[in-house]
């Protein structure tokens, strides 16, 4: 529980996140809720662990080397960004998200919490459906519905002769997204960055339900 010490400090939301595509995307997303709420009371890193892989060691680096010495004395509020599809079916995951949680913490992180995208982030894309058809040049008539997550993309991008390389920017793609169109649906997901930015989610999106 935050102490009232801790609640005078500034504090810094850091947000780790696995590849370029990513990064443009929770930049676009956390540009928004800034939009709404204003300057908001703290400061935002978003860092970029390129996959999973070595996942522990990344993230505690990064967070010792540089977030805090460029934030000392902040409350550090970090946020684990993830797709399940990895995780899903794994009996031993590439990640024990229990250690990474207990070794940011030793390391001085205030708070930890985790955005996982069920079941991965390009089926957040996917919610957009008239920005991706605009951005494919696909017809305003093609139905998308089918397409699921990371294999519903490719197949998508494939339709429009594109190449989707998973994690690698894809320039214009997040750019024509709405995200508008993208929050009602995944509030209850993110609802960590609307709180630490000083934003109610209910006042995000009158359809968001916590």
């Amino acid at each position: 529980m935050a102490t009232q010490k801790d609640k005078e400090k500034k504090t810094i939301l850091t947000v780790f996140v696995e590849g370029d595509t990513e990064v443009e995307f929770y930049g676009k997303m956390v540009a928004s809720i800034r939009q709404k709420v204003g300057k908001g009371q703290c400061s935002i890193e978003i860092k970029n662990v390129k996959g999973v892989g070595n996942y522990q060691n990344k993230v505690c680096r990064i967070f010792e080397n540089s977030v805090k010495k460029k934030y000392p004395g902040y409350n550090y509020v970090v946020v684990l960004c993830y797709d399940t599809d990895v995780f899903q079916y794994s009996r031993k995951p590439p990640v024990d998200w229990n250690a990474v949680t207990k070794a940011l913490s030793d390391k001085g992180a205030n708070k930890i919490e985790q955005i996982r995208a069920e079941k991965s982030i390009e089926d957040w894309f996917l919610l957009d459906s008239d920005g991706l058809k605009r951005f494919l040049k696909l017809s305003a008539k093609t139905n998308i519905s089918a397409y699921k997550g990371q294999k519903g993309l490719v197949q998508l991008f494939q339709k429009a002769s594109k190449l989707y390389i998973k994690g690698v920017q894809c320039k214009g793609l997040v750019d024509a997204l709405d995200m508008e169109k993208i929050f009602p649906h995944i509030c209850g997901e993110i609802h960590i960055l609307c709180d630490t930015m000083g934003m109610n989610c209910s006042e995000l999106n009158e359809h968001c339900k916590l």
